[in-house]
């Protein structure tokens, strides 16, 4: 697993953007890594004849201010980039060019991770690059606590998790896994008894058990947890993870092109978008 030595979070004028700041600052800090700073100036999309032009030199005094307000007591070594664009494309860019293990945002407002299409910034960085993402949503108050880690026993799921592992050391580190059993509608509908149902779902339940176990001996020492299903996941896995209060959640991806290629297919979209605590997008590098 590689180091993380360069890390990039991109900050807008946002209340959010300051806790991605200081998430990050305190991540490089844990890592001996170098941060980066990156604020993106996008354009409008009408020019007004009475818009001012902006004052780049003003705008970076007051975010150096506010890195060294954060940075007083950790002295992290960091370097500043104001430019002009849209912002995925920019963020994007600037992230590969400086060959960045991680990229930090804040989810907020317009760009809230919650929207019902994949027009965010947030949401682009993910598709687009081969990049960790982590996406700060909470108020920052201390390292990762309570890291929970849903996983298909894929090797792109192993990688987030080894990643997340090596990232946050000092977190407790929780699995789960979700495997598909036999529900009281399927039995019904192929006609299944209920003695032969429960020796379906104890054999199923068995070999999951054995294949989760051996996935964990892989990744790394960690809580596990066995969740059966049959038709949907996606709002007991949610609610599973509201009720264990993590503070961070860590989905695994395939792939660029498609958000639904994700650890749980379309579960991991909807847990981005939905889950309140902060969420560690890893896409496995295409070398």
């Amino acid at each position: 697993m590689r180091k993380v030595q360069q890390i990039l979070v991109a900050i807008d004028r946002s209340a959010m953007a300051g806790e991605a700041l200081q998430r990050a600052i305190s991540i490089a800090e844990e890592n001996r890594a170098q941060l980066i700073v990156m604020h993106v100036i996008e354009p409008l999309f009408m020019e007004a004849p009475y818009a001012k032009s902006v004052d780049k030199d003003n705008i970076r005094q007051q975010i150096t201010e506010e890195i060294d307000r954060l940075n007083s007591q950790t002295h992290v070594e960091y370097m500043l980039f104001i430019e002009s664009g849209p912002a995925a494309g920019t963020i994007r860019h600037k992230a590969e060019k400086m060959q960045v293990d991680l990229l930090v945002v804040g989810s907020h407002g317009k760009e809230d991770i919650r929207s019902n299409y994949f027009g965010s910034t947030t949401l682009k960085l993910i598709q687009r690059t081969h990049i960790p993402v982590l996406i700060v949503k909470n108020k920052v108050e201390r390292s990762y606590q309570e890291m929970i880690a849903p996983t298909n026993l894929s090797d792109y799921s192993k990688e987030s998790i080894r990643f997340a592992n090596a990232l946050f050391t000092q977190s407790h580190k929780k699995y789960l896994y979700a495997f598909e059993t036999i529900s009281d509608l399927q039995a019904m509908t192929y006609q299944i008894s209920n003695d032969e149902a429960m020796k379906l779902r104890a054999i199923k339940t068995k070999d999951a058990a054995e294949a989760f176990k051996k996935f964990v001996t892989e990744v790394g020492e960690g809580e596990m947890e066995l969740i059966e299903y049959g038709a949907s996941i996606n709002e007991d896995l949610l609610a599973y993870i509201t009720k264990e209060r993590a503070d961070l959640l860590v989905l695994g991806s395939k792939g660029i092109d498609n958000l639904n290629s994700f650890v749980f297919g379309s579960t991991a979209s909807y847990l981005v978008q939905r889950a309140s605590i902060d969420i560690l997008v890893y896409v496995p590098s295409s070398t």
